[in-house]
Order: structure tokens, then C-alpha cells, then sequence
């Protein structure tokens, strides 16, 4: 299993605090089935992010203090960016990662708003030869009062990743309910853990696993293992059309509790 979304490197972000969390992160995600990890530290513009070639060096470095350790676990090279009109711009100048040197690249909205050029800069990652995955839309705001907001970035190509967390209720039961509701409604492509940490936000995928296989057994297979190794390997995806979320009227909704 590939984990394409992890803050799992040290000291570099909100994520591990230092190597001995990094190490029992790691030993986590190998007791729960993952082989690799695409290692996506936030970048966030004028905020001295870490850019491409540092987290190159500190994955080299990490990658050998895990052998070390005897643990079998592979990390390679990723950003979670934070969106931003310079996103295409930031690529061309090799400032940012995408996932594993793919077409592939990872970008996070602000938590509580879509940006207005959001729509833009997909369009102009996308004429680049990109595939933008956007980290789990299920926590956004507008995302959850509007499901089908995210119709108009999917049209354009943009795949979306969402968190093991949001499926176990970690955000709580309204993102739980909007992130299966993306799911059945094929908005969804990929789940990886967001890891930050060996406790709270931890690699555990298991939970989350058995509940989608209860959903889907083999839609189970293409989030877990099937989309996320494309990536890896940088292959194509070929998405299922995404189906539109119809929101029930009032009397619809009455009706419909009064059937119960």
C-alpha cells in the first residue's frame, strides 16, 4: 500500500515533531500494510517553507535512519501546497515537489474558502501536463454545505484525496457524513492518512479500510491501493464521471422521515 499524503518527515512542519516520532510513525505504517510513503510537508509561500531540493536532502537522511532502524518502509519526495495564483509558476521554477517526480501534485484550499482563482490556476496546471489532487475537500466549509461545488475542478481533470480521519469521524460526524457522501457520489479517488503524529493523527488505515470495503470491496481497492500506486508510478487515472449531489426539498425531507 502507498500512502501519497503524510507529514511524516522531522521537524519540517506541523507534522513530527522530531525523528523519534518519525520512527514510531513509521513502524505504524508498516504494521498497518504501507510499503511507501509519498512524504508531503505543507508549503506555504512566503513562509520559509521547506521547497523541493531540502525535503530531496531530508528524505535521503531519513530514509537512512530507517534502515538503520530495520524498518521497511520506503519515503519519497512530495509537497501538500497551499494554493496560491503563483502555483504554475512555483513548478516551472522547481521550487515545489509533485508526488514522486509524477504529473502528479498535491494542493490543499484554506480551511475555511475556496479562492476565487482556484478555478484558473487548476486550468493553467492542467494545460502544464499536471493532474492537481486536492487534500481532503471533505473538510472545507463551502465543501460540506455544497458538495457540488466541487463539480466544476472535477470537469477540469482535478482528482480529490480524502483523510482516513474524516472517515473514522476524527473531524467529526458532519465531515464523516459529507466524506462518504463524496465517495458514493465519485467524487473521491484517493484516502490517505495525513499523518501528523504517532498518536492523534497517526498512519492507522485499517478502521477507515473495513469501511469502505463494507460500502464497496472493489471501490475499497481503487482508493486504497489501485490509485494511489498509479500515482507512484506516475499512470494514468481514468476517473468515473462524478454524479451530482441532489438535495432533498423540505416536504421531500419530511416525507421522507415520516416514511421511517
Amino acid at each position: 500500500m502507498i500512502d501519497l499524503h503524510s507529514h511524516i518527515l522531522p521537524g519540517i512542519d506541523d507534522g513530527s515533531k522530531d525523528i523519534n516520532e518519525t520512527i514510531e510513525m513509521a513502524r505504524l505504517a508498516v504494521s498497518e500494510g504501507i510499503k511507501t510513503i509519498i512524504c508531503t510537508p505543507h508549503y506555504i509561500q512566503y513562509n520559509e517553507p521547506y521547497n523541493k531540493k531540502q525535503v530531496e536532502l531530508l528524505i535521503v537522511e531519513t530514509n537512512e535512519r530507517l534502515i538503520s532502524e530495520g524498518i521497511s518502509l520506503n519515503l519519497v519526495a512530495g509537497h501538500e501546497i497551499y494554493m496560491t495564483p503563483d502555483l504554475p509558476k512555483l513548478v516551472q521554477d522547481g521550487e515545489v515537489a509533485t508526488l514522486n517526480n509524477s504529473k502528479y501534485i498535491l494542493i490543499e484550499f484554506p480551511m475555511n474558502d475556496i479562492p476565487l482563482y482556484a478555478e484558473d490556476v487548476f486550468y493553467e496546471l492542467r494545460l502544464m501536463g499536471l493532474v492537481p489532487i486536492l487534500a481532503h475537500p471533505e473538510r472545507y466549509p463551502m465543501v460540506m454545505e455544497d458538495p457540488n461545488s466541487l463539480l466544476k475542478f472535477l470537469k477540469l481533470g482535478v482528482l480529490c484525496q480524502a483523510n482516513v480521519g474524516s472517515i473514522r469521524g476524527f473531524f467529526g460526524e458532519r465531515v464523516q457524513k459529507t466524506v462518504i457522501k463524496l465517495i458514493e457520489h465519485n467524487m473521491i479517488h484517493f484516502i490517505a492518512t495525513d499523518a501528523h503524529g504517532p498518536k492523534r493523527r497517526s498512519p492507522k488505515i485499517g478502521g477507515a479500510l473495513e469501511v469502505i470495503k463494507q460500502l464497496d470491496p472493489q471501490l475499497a481497492e481503487q482508493l486504497f491501493y489501485e490509485n494511489p500506486l498509479k500515482v507512484y508510478q506516475n499512470e494514468e487515472i481514468n476517473p468515473p464521471k462524478p454524479i451530482e449531489v441532489i438535495k432533498k426539498g423540505f416536504f421531500a425531507s419530511l416525507f421522507s422521515r415520516k416514511q421511517r
